[in-house]
Order: structure tokens, then sequence, then C-alpha cells
């Protein structure tokens, strides 16, 4: 609407108006309009019935500048609709503390979506108990049972995810296909008892996935699920993805630590599935990811790429970066082998040549595959010195590795690359899955039960 005509408005209005009361009446509009109109003008202006003329300008602005914005700050006070329109139009600009102060006026003037909203706000920013304290009047609406069931998801309040869902269910499910896929999902990951148990996909090394809310639950299921897990899929297999709340798994770590948890709650946890595996994912919010003997943490930012790495580490493959000196592979020389990819090995030999070699061979798990003009030593006047020299890409051999070095011993990889046992990022080489499929049993992570076994002790030990 151009101005011309919206003038021609408010003189249809105002035809009984002076030519002087329409200027006055002007000169308050543009006041209005650019944010400098006095109480005393606004209060005025209401008790002439006037604010229609401040609507059909409002409306009347097709793009939203700071005119537009002003009339509806005025219109608000008294227009919970409009508050909220401002919130939203805040929130598209991260002002989020700006719209959080409309959200209020809004929900001051009864305005249903607001409430909704800022309780949505208040959720995704861990405030779960004002989330709740705006829900709590609303709890015949779908949308406010929704949320207040994924908070006790978050939670952990079983009492009230039962309580909540039954209440959700009770609603009108059927005409709401967004709602019914949600209620679905709640079953798909045993939230709630739908009484029928999952058939879990078996296979030699089952691992079974949990994670503690919902979008950590869907987001879990999409990593276990990606094309770039396919190489794994010849020896492990998941169960389908299940719910744990958080307080059960009592974890203790701070937010840059390893992820550590509460590991003897694991103790009776899969009994009655149909399936006893042999490895458990667990994914959190936040911490570092980790594989402690047979459970793999995750959290909620690891990509695939972090899920591999931690994925080889259960097949019995070691880090290729430095490991802590009082780890407990780099304590000293290997008195056997212990995985696919890394021996800690003397640093000197002595001896003749052949001997050497084959003592060398004989402890490292890809011996075979080297070949018999690739250098594993060389002389030095200490003796001979471990290591094969720099060479190719394709050269199998005995390469230095960061793992694990020591006064008198060192650590040798097969190859010389880096790999994704060293960065994440990188890819783990064909090679190292045909180790695997030679002898996938070979160097295995203990199972989850042996991590249930220590737990238990540790607390009969602590008091």
């Amino acid at each position: 609407m151009t101005k011309p005509k919206f003038y021609l408005i408010i003189l249809s209005l105002l035809i009984v108006v002076s030519i002087s009361s329409f200027f006055w009446l002007r000169s308050i509009l543009v006041a209005v309009e650019r944010g400098y109109a006095t109480k005393s003008q606004l209060s005025f202006f209401s008790q002439l019935g006037l604010r229609k003329i401040l609507y059909i300008r409002f409306y009347s602005i097709e793009n939203k500048d700071k005119n537009w914005l002003n009339i509806a700050r005025v219109l608000a006070k008294n227009d919970g609709n409009l508050a909220y329109v401002i919130a939203k139009y805040h929130l598209q600009n991260q002002s989020n503390k700006e719209a959080k102060l409309w959200l209020l006026q809004a929900i001051r003037l009864k305005h249903h979506k607001a409430r909704l909203l800022l309780a949505n706000i208040h959720t995704e920013n861990g405030e779960n108990q004002q989330a709740k304290n705006l829900l709590q009047s609303i709890t015949d609406d779908i949308l406010a049972v929704k949320l207040l069931l994924t908070i006790a998801i978050i939670e952990g309040e079983n009492t009230l995810i039962a309580r909540y869902a039954r209440q959700f269910k009770e609603l009108d499910l059927a005409s709401n296909s967004t709602q019914k896929l949600f209620y679905l999902k709640l079953e798909k990951y045993n939230i709630i008892d739908n009484g029928n148990a999952h058939t879990d996909k078996s296979c030699e090394l089952s691992i079974a996935p949990f994670a503690t809310n919902l979008k950590n639950l869907d987001y879990l299921a999409e990593l276990i699920t990606s094309p770039k897990l396919a190489p794994f899929s010849h020896y492990i297999c998941f169960t389908p993805v299940n719910y744990i709340s958080k307080q059960r798994l009592n974890c203790l770590h701070d937010q840059d630590d390893a992820i550590t948890c509460d590991e003897s709650i694991w103790e009776n946890k899969l009994d009655k599935s149909p399936v006893k595996p042999r490895y458990l994912i667990v994914l959190v919010d936040e911490g570092g990811a980790n594989v402690n003997d047979g459970i793999l943490y995750l959290d909620a930012n690891d990509t695939e790429k972090v899920l591999i790495h931690e994925l080889a580490h259960l097949l019995g493959f070691v880090d290729e970066y430095p490991l802590p000196k009082n780890h407990l592979r780099c304590q000293g020389r290997q008195q056997s082998m212990f995985s696919h990819n890394i021996a800690v090995l003397p640093r000197y030999y002595h001896g003749t040549k052949q001997l050497v070699r084959e003592e060398i061979l004989a402890q490292l798990p890809w011996a075979k595959y080297i070949s018999d003009t690739t250098p594993l030593m060389k002389k030095t006047t200490r003796g001979w010195v471990l290591g094969t020299e720099k060479s190719d890409d394709d050269t199998i051999g005995g390469f230095i590795a960061e793992t694990c070095i020591g006064s008198d011993f060192v650590s040798v990889k097969p190859v010389n690359k880096i790999t994704a046992m060293r960065y994440f990022e990188k890819n783990i080489p064909s090679l190292y899955f045909q180790f695997l499929s030679d002898n996938p049993q070979r160097f295995l992570m203990p199972s989850y039960s042996q991590n249930v076994k220590a737990a238990l002790m540790q607390k009969k030990i602590t008091p």
C-alpha cells in the first residue's frame, strides 16, 4: 500500500477532524514509526480509539524494517499475537534475549503458542524446570505433552515417562501422522514397553547401542547405519538402538575428559535380550570418545570417522598416536603379540642378521606380509637398530610408530603412512582389514561383562 493511499484511509476515518488535527495525527504516526513517541502521545492516541490506524499502517509495510518493528512494539503492549510475531522476528535475527522478553509479554496476554515456543527454547538450553513450569497449565495440548515427555526422557524420570506417554497416546494421534510417528519412536527405542520384543540381529560379534535422549537416539541410529561402516559388516552387527537414562548411567567425567560412567549398572540390564551382545556403545551429550574394554563411548558431536576409529579398537587395533607413558602397552617391550597393527619391541638387537630378523618377525602379527627383501633393522655401533627405513606407501615392514617409545624399546607398525588409527580423518588401510579377515578373533577386546565385574569389584573395595 502506497503512502498516499494510506493517508486517504486516515482521512476517511477522520472526516470530521480538522486539517490541523490531521497534521497533528500524522506527526504522532511518524513519531511511532521512528520510535520516539511519548507515553502521553500514545495514551491520547489510544483514548481516541485510533489504534486501527496503526494496524493499517503496520500491515501496509511489506518489508520488516525499523518502522514495522516500532509500530509492532506499540501494538504488542496489548496484542499477544503481535508480541509473538516480534519474538519470532528476534529469533530469526539471533536476538534470543529480546525474543524471550516478547514471548513473556505474549504469555501475559494469554498467547498459547508463545508458551510452547518459550518452553522449547528453555529445553534446548537445558533449562528443563523453566520449561515444565510453562507447560503444566496446558497439558491438554498434545505438543505440550510431547515436550513434557521429551524432558522426562532427558531426565530419566521413568514414572513421568509412563504418565506422559499414556496421556500422549490418549490424545488424537490418528489425525496427526507426525505425532503418531513420534509415539512409534518411543516404542522403537524401548522408551516405553510395547509388549513386543525386538528381533535383534544376531552375529558373532554383536554390539548393543544405547543413547540418553531422543535426539541422541536418532543420531546413533544414523551413525551405525552409515555406509562408511560397510567394511566392518563382515565382523560385527548392531542390535536395535535402545534408550538409557543419563541418571542410570551416572557418568563421572567432566565435559573435556574421556567419558567414564558407572559400568556396574549393566550387570542385569541385558538379561532379557534375545541376543547377548559382546560389546556396548553408549552415546552421551559430551565427553571424549574412548573404548574401555567392552564398552565404546561416544559423545553427541562425534562423527562416523570417530566411530570407525573406536570400532577398530574393539576389533584389536591400537592407536598410532603417542599413548601416555603410563599406558599398559607402553610399560616395556611386549611379552606377546597384542594387536593387529602395533608391536612394542626392543630398540636394539645383537646377533647375526638372519637370527635377529627371525626374532623380530616372530613378534610381528603381520610378518607373513613382509617381503624377504624388506629390511627390518639397520647395523649400528650399538648393534642392530629396529625399524624399516622410509620407503613408498605400499611397502609392508616394521616402521617406527609414535604409540610407545621408551629408553630401550619402541613401537612399530606395518605401513609407512598415516592411518585412521593416527587421525580420525584418515582411512583404515585395506591391508588392516586383510589382517582382520585372517583372524577376526585374535585380538578382540574383552566382553563388556568384564567391565561389569571390574566395576562391582571396585565398589566392594571402595566403601
